[in-house]
């Protein structure tokens, strides 16, 4: 007779996981730094940490000694990486740079009361994380030795970029839930098209380089291409990697132009 599946404790959002990793590649590659590098790996580990803490708080389906026992064990050794990362990254820091930890913070909680919820999976949930983790950019930058400026603006195109790749998504989806229904999918591309305006028109008056409304283009176009070629049911997964691949070149153009 086989043996169960080992309960797995690892975060189940796979979306997640590659807007965390771009917008902490994006401060750490803004200003590359031991400080910077100690800020990502203190986000990664409470991000990790996060699901065996819902398997404690009996959030994640019916209590099992073994994997809460499991779960204990995580959560202590990520607590004690996120412990000793924080202090590489902030000890000696200036409490302005301390206070760009805030936004996320703030944030985080109130995703993590969307968990215990169990109203993650929404719509307004997954925006809520997508600004989230592209707040998570700010200190990171700031860390490594980067401007206020700079890692503000960075900061709020990934928050831009991520939120489009979550609207493109979620447009997708409730257009196959109407059957087909166009007007989701060019909702999500002219809310494309108004924040990309928006990203020109206010990097020019504030001085930055107005180059940086690029990093928004790659995810405004496949907005694009899914409302004049949208794909089948069966494709929902590549709708997902592409909105990934656009994060990932949008967060590397920002990076570029504000270097």
């Amino acid at each position: 007779m086989s043996k169960p599946p080992v309960r797995s404790l690892w975060p189940r959002e796979h979306g997640a996981y590659a807007q965390l990793g771009i917008a902490l590649a994006s401060g750490f590659a803004l200003a590359p730094a031991l400080r910077s590098l100690g800020q990502c790996v203190f986000s990664a580990a409470l991000f990790l940490a996060s699901e065996p803490l819902l398997v404690l708080l009996g959030r994640r389906g019916e209590a099992d000694p073994s994997v809460t026992g499991r779960a204990r064990v995580r959560l202590g050794c990520l607590a004690a990486l996120a412990g000793l990362s924080g202090a590489a990254a902030w000890i000696g820091l200036p409490l302005v740079k301390l206070g760009s930890l805030m936004p996320s913070a703030v944030l985080g909680l109130g995703l993590f009361g969307l968990f215990l919820a169990r109203r993650e999976r929404t719509p307004a949930g997954e925006e809520l994380a997508a600004l989230t983790f592209a707040g998570l950019a700010l200190p990171g930058a700031l860390a490594g030795g980067a401007g206020v400026r700079g890692s503000v603006t960075l900061a709020l195109l990934l928050g831009t970029v991520f939120t489009l790749g979550t609207a493109l998504v979620h447009g997708h989806l409730f257009a196959l839930r109407r059957r087909g229904a166009q007007a989701p999918r060019l909702a999500a591309f002219l809310l494309g098209i108004a924040l990309t305006a928006g990203a020109w028109v206010l990097a020019g008056r504030s001085g930055l380089p107005r180059s940086a409304w690029l990093a928004t283009l790659p995810m405004t176009l496949a907005g694009l291409a899914i409302w004049l070629f949208p794909p089948a049911p069966r494709r929902l997964r590549a709708v997902g990697w592409a909105a990934a691949s656009c994060a990932l070149v949008g967060g590397s153009l920002a990076v570029a132009c504000l270097r």
